[in-house]
């Protein structure tokens, strides 16, 4: 049974070898998620709930559900929702299959399949076929920010496209469904209620600084550079593997990349700057030995050779629902 490699993988693998080595060869986990992926989260669950045509409480209720939130997260989440769902009454999206797994083979490689969970594949108005991406950024999505320069060569979405078209969506675009977190703060004195209505207020009058959709093409020089970076990836976990039988503990295989902003975003770090050494015998406090690719439901995360589709029948069917057929 050949193993996965996720978008999440290659990206810690890239950030940091070590951090790839806790969370990937050993299998530690935060027993606490970060704020930032927890809100992340809600945020995809507020959207595909509103995919699904919930109503606006039901779509809160969905989002915090079992996410720990404190109550200000709470109003940062509705105050947000409020403006998002004022400047989207009518959406881009005519069709869409929301979370969408997928498995299938990596050209050339024996040891691992590519895996992964899209946000959504959609039908636009127009007939066009895809890729929904909804993200939140603390940065700005003004038309001049470099963050849309860097999201037309973002790896997750990269591996999204070879996989949607794998599965038989032909897709051309990528359109991006951004929300920038706020930026205004509870004031003193005043209720977690009244700065979300103050926020839902703000997210209505300057739409533009918080919600942006753009359509990104896709290039094929892209796509190619990806798939040959992908490869080369895999080949590297194995070499770092083979490594390890010349080093006294394992981890000593997987170099550290310790700079200050990688190191303070990482879950690993505590114990990992101390020189802790961490395995399933010897699991570090607020961690926990678990699944490593747990987004993804059990028939894609075991089973070899999967493919697919939650529903989705490929090309032929984007095209009738298109046109109507």
């Amino acid at each position: 049974m050949k193993e996965l490699l996720t978008a999440s993988r290659m990206a810690a693998l890239q950030a940091c070898p070590r951090k790839h080595f806790w969370r990937y060869e050993v299998g530690l986990k935060a027993l606490v998620d970060s704020h930032a992926l927890r809100f992340g989260s809600a945020w995809h669950a507020a959207m595909e709930g509103r995919w699904r045509g919930m109503e606006f409480e039901d779509l809160v209720a969905a989002a915090v559900e079992g996410a720990d939130f404190e109550e200000i997260d709470i109003a940062i989440l509705t105050g947000l929702l409020t403006g998002y769902c004022a400047r989207y009454q009518e959406d881009a999206v005519k069709e869409l299959h929301a979370e969408v797994e997928f498995r299938h083979r990596i050209e050339g490689s024996r040891t691992f399949d590519s895996a992964g969970k899209i946000d959504g594949l959609g039908v636009l108005h127009d007939g066009r076929l895809a890729l929904v991406e909804h993200k939140t950024t603390s940065e700005s999505v003004s038309s001049g920010s470099d963050y849309w320069l860097r999201l037309r060569l973002n790896q997750q979405v990269m591996q999204y496209v070879v996989a949607a078209r794998a599965l038989g969506w032909d897709v051309a675009i990528i359109l991006y469904d951004v929300t920038k977190k706020p930026s205004i703060r509870q004031r003193q004195g005043e209720t977690v209620e009244e700065f979300a209505d103050r926020l839902a207020a703000d997210t209505q009058a300057r739409p533009e600084f918080y919600f942006a959709r753009r359509e990104v093409p896709i290039l094929d020089q892209d796509l190619e550079e990806f798939t040959v970076q992908r490869y080369e990836l895999s080949k590297l976990i194995l070499s770092l593997r083979q490594a390890e039988r010349r080093t006294r503990l394992r981890e000593q295989a997987w170099p550290r990349s310790v700079n200050g902003m990688g190191c303070r975003m990482c879950e690993f770090s505590g114990f990992c700057l101390q020189g802790v050494h961490a395995d399933a015998e010897h699991v570090p406090a607020g961690f926990t030995i678990g699944p490593v690719h747990e987004e993804l439901s059990s028939p894609f995360a075991k089973a070899s050779g999967d493919k697919a589709g939650d529903g989705v029948d490929g090309h032929e069917k984007a095209r009738r629902s298109a046109k109507g057929e």
